[in-house]
Protein backbone atom coordinates (compact mmCIF):
# COMPACT_ATOMS: atom_id res chain seq x y z
CA UNK A 1 0.00 0.00 0.00
CA UNK A 2 1.61 3.29 -0.82
CA UNK A 3 0.91 6.47 0.84
CA UNK A 4 0.45 10.05 -0.16
CA UNK A 5 3.75 11.21 -0.22
CA UNK A 6 4.70 8.54 -2.55
CA UNK A 7 1.30 8.32 -4.92
CA UNK A 8 2.53 12.17 -5.50
CA UNK A 9 6.26 11.53 -5.92
CA UNK A 10 5.66 9.17 -8.35
CA UNK A 11 2.27 10.14 -10.24
CA UNK A 12 2.20 11.86 -13.71
CA UNK A 13 2.06 15.91 -13.20
CA UNK A 14 -1.30 17.05 -11.78
CA UNK A 15 -4.16 17.61 -14.35
CA UNK A 16 -6.00 19.77 -12.20
CA UNK A 17 -4.52 22.04 -9.37
CA UNK A 18 -6.66 23.99 -6.47
CA UNK A 19 -4.53 27.41 -5.94
CA UNK A 20 -5.07 27.86 -2.22
CA UNK A 21 -2.99 31.29 -2.11
CA UNK A 22 -1.93 33.09 -4.74
CA UNK A 23 1.31 35.46 -3.56
CA UNK A 24 2.00 39.20 -4.67
CA UNK A 25 4.49 39.60 -7.01
CA UNK A 26 7.75 40.20 -5.55
CA UNK A 27 10.99 42.37 -6.72
CA UNK A 28 14.15 40.18 -6.81
CA UNK A 29 17.54 40.10 -7.63
CA UNK A 30 19.86 37.28 -8.76
CA UNK A 31 23.93 37.87 -10.05
CA UNK A 32 22.99 41.54 -10.37
CA UNK A 33 19.80 40.78 -12.72
CA UNK A 34 16.61 42.26 -11.12
CA UNK A 35 13.42 40.79 -11.68
CA UNK A 36 9.81 39.67 -10.72
CA UNK A 37 8.45 36.90 -9.33
CA UNK A 38 5.49 35.39 -7.87
CA UNK A 39 4.12 31.94 -6.25
CA UNK A 40 0.99 30.54 -6.23
CA UNK A 41 0.63 27.75 -3.04
CA UNK A 42 -1.26 24.60 -4.74
CA UNK A 43 -2.82 21.60 -3.66
CA UNK A 44 -2.28 18.89 -6.49
CA UNK A 45 -5.29 17.13 -7.51
CA UNK A 46 -5.37 13.37 -8.85
CA UNK A 47 -7.42 12.53 -12.05
CA UNK A 48 -10.36 11.81 -8.97
CA UNK A 49 -10.27 15.31 -7.41
CA UNK A 50 -8.54 13.53 -4.64
CA UNK A 51 -5.37 16.00 -2.99
CA UNK A 52 -2.28 14.56 -3.51
CA UNK A 53 0.57 17.34 -1.89
CA UNK A 54 0.35 21.10 -1.54
CA UNK A 55 3.79 22.65 -3.14
CA UNK A 56 4.56 25.88 -4.92
CA UNK A 57 4.17 26.55 -8.77
CA UNK A 58 6.31 29.64 -10.08
CA UNK A 59 3.73 31.71 -12.16
CA UNK A 60 5.33 32.54 -15.72
CA UNK A 61 5.56 36.39 -16.53
CA UNK A 62 2.56 37.12 -18.84
CA UNK A 63 0.06 35.51 -15.65
CA UNK A 64 1.90 37.83 -12.87
CA UNK A 65 -0.81 39.23 -10.72
CA UNK A 66 -3.74 37.57 -12.72
CA UNK A 67 -4.56 34.26 -11.02
CA UNK A 68 -6.54 34.29 -8.34
CA UNK A 69 -7.74 31.38 -5.94
CA UNK A 70 -9.48 28.34 -7.56
CA UNK A 71 -9.30 25.38 -9.85
CA UNK A 72 -7.03 25.52 -12.77
CA UNK A 73 -5.72 23.07 -15.60
CA UNK A 74 -1.95 23.09 -16.04
CA UNK A 75 -0.17 23.29 -19.15
CA UNK A 76 3.40 22.47 -18.64
CA UNK A 77 6.16 22.75 -20.80
CA UNK A 78 10.06 21.41 -20.52
CA UNK A 79 13.68 23.38 -20.31
CA UNK A 80 16.49 22.36 -19.79
CA UNK A 81 18.45 24.47 -16.87
CA UNK A 82 21.83 25.46 -16.72
CA UNK A 83 23.06 21.88 -15.26
CA UNK A 84 21.73 20.27 -18.28
CA UNK A 85 18.66 19.31 -16.35
CA UNK A 86 15.49 18.77 -18.16
CA UNK A 87 12.38 19.98 -15.89
CA UNK A 88 8.63 20.43 -16.52
CA UNK A 89 7.75 24.31 -15.73
CA UNK A 90 4.61 26.05 -15.64
CA UNK A 91 3.06 27.78 -19.25
CA UNK A 92 -0.27 28.66 -18.78
CA UNK A 93 -3.03 28.04 -16.41
CA UNK A 94 -6.86 27.40 -17.99
CA UNK A 95 -9.73 27.94 -15.50
CA UNK A 96 -11.38 25.06 -14.57
CA UNK A 97 -14.67 24.17 -12.86
CA UNK A 98 -14.86 20.67 -11.25
CA UNK A 99 -18.36 20.80 -10.99
CA UNK A 100 -19.00 21.42 -15.11
CA UNK A 101 -16.56 18.27 -15.73
CA UNK A 102 -18.94 15.45 -17.43
CA UNK A 103 -19.86 12.23 -15.47
CA UNK A 104 -17.24 10.52 -17.51
CA UNK A 105 -14.68 11.86 -15.27
CA UNK A 106 -13.09 14.03 -18.35
CA UNK A 107 -12.42 17.04 -17.27
CA UNK A 108 -14.69 19.42 -19.42
CA UNK A 109 -13.46 22.23 -22.15
CA UNK A 110 -12.42 25.32 -21.24
CA UNK A 111 -13.30 28.31 -23.10
CA UNK A 112 -10.18 30.37 -21.82
CA UNK A 113 -6.80 30.43 -20.54
CA UNK A 114 -6.07 32.57 -17.22
CA UNK A 115 -4.37 34.75 -19.69
CA UNK A 116 -7.17 35.39 -22.03
CA UNK A 117 -9.87 35.83 -19.32
CA UNK A 118 -7.55 38.46 -17.25
CA UNK A 119 -7.13 40.19 -20.97
CA UNK A 120 -10.62 40.59 -21.46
Amino acid sequence: MSTTETQAATHVLPSVIQVLVAGAVQDKKYQDREYKAQQLECLALDADGQPLQVGIIRVPTHLHGQVTTGFYRPVFGMRVDRDRVIQAVLLDLTPYNPKAAPASGTPAPSKSSAATAAAA
